[in-house]
């Protein structure tokens, strides 16, 4: 399986996208009939028409599971832009994609400072347990995990699902799904706060090879930076730690790059756990 993250228009995902789950969650009818004028995009409206048609008096239950879907996805995961007629489809911008596991692990290796990430068996068993109940405040890892910040009015993964993965416990203000979103100020403060914490990374590893200094530290974080193109040719950083693990430093550069491109774009970000490597929108 993997994940995609993808930038987004804040404002219209507030707007216009989450009060038409909320209201379609017990009035699918009427959150399809005030959807349709505010959005000039023809494929939308000829869904929530082929939908509206359809549906019985209620909520989700009583509509039709293909088109539902083919319209989630358009107004979650494509670029909207406001215009004089109605929010309008910019297109997709570009985003990240790659192995959910182990975007994962990366994540944790960031987020967590207690993440086992040299011991393969103690670090899978964190992983699973992260998908069965997605942990609070551990930033990215917590958003690749599923995990919902802020917690919806609906429950997430009854709108829309690729995996059937999930969970809604309002009395615990714990949301989570196969997808999720931060809104653009959350995006912010992540890449605020990022350097600090891929130094911490660098200086776990450090410890654990047992090292009075890691001779490629500098390039490697201007790597991650995005200071420079590409990563040291050669490192001793995570060596020893599978076959795998030489591509960690280039990956973790890839999906910081996303999340600092989102934060100087000022957008929210949006993710999705898809089947394989081909998403549908």
């Amino acid at each position: 399986m993997d994940v995609v993250l993808r930038p987004i228009n804040e404002r219209f995902f507030q707007d216009t996208v989450l009060p038409f789950l909320t209201q379609a969650m017990t009035d699918a009818p009427g959150a399809l009939s005030d959807l349709a004028p505010r959005v000039a995009d023809e494929e939308i409206r000829f869904l929530c028409e082929r939908l509206e048609g359809s549906a019985l008096p209620g909520g989700l239950n009583a509509v039709e599971p293909e088109p539902w879907t083919q319209l989630v996805e358009r107004l979650v995961f494509l670029q909207w832009r406001e215009g004089p007629a109605g929010w309008g489809l910019e297109g997709a911008r570009a985003g990240y994609a790659g192995d959910w596991d182990e975007a994962l692990h990366l994540a944790l290796m960031v987020e967590s400072p207690d993440y086992p990430y040299w011991d393969a068996r103690a670090a899978r068993a964190e992983r699973d347990a992260c998908r069965l109940k997605p942990p609070e405040r551990l930033g990215l890892a917590s958003m690749v995990a599923g995990l919902w910040e802020p917690f919806p009015a609906f429950p997430p993964d009854q709108v829309f699902s690729t995996q059937g993965r999930g969970g809604y416990i309002p009395g615990e203000h714990l949301a989570f799904a196969d997808w999720t979103w931060r809104p653009s100020a959350l995006v912010l403060q992540w890449h605020v706060n990022l350097f600090r914490k891929l130094e911490r990374l660098l200086a776990r590893e450090q410890a654990r090879l047992r090292l009075a200094s890691l001779p490629e530290r500098d390039e490697v974080l201007a790597y991650w930076a995005g200071k420079v193109p590409q990563p040291p040719a050669l490192v001793v950083s995570f060596s020893g730690l599978g076959a795998r693990a030489t591509q960690w430093i280039r990956e973790l550069g890839v999906i910081t790059g996303h999340v600092r491109e989102a934060a100087l774009g000022r957008s929210a970000l949006v993710s999705l756990v898809t089947k394989g490597s081909q998403a549908r929108f």
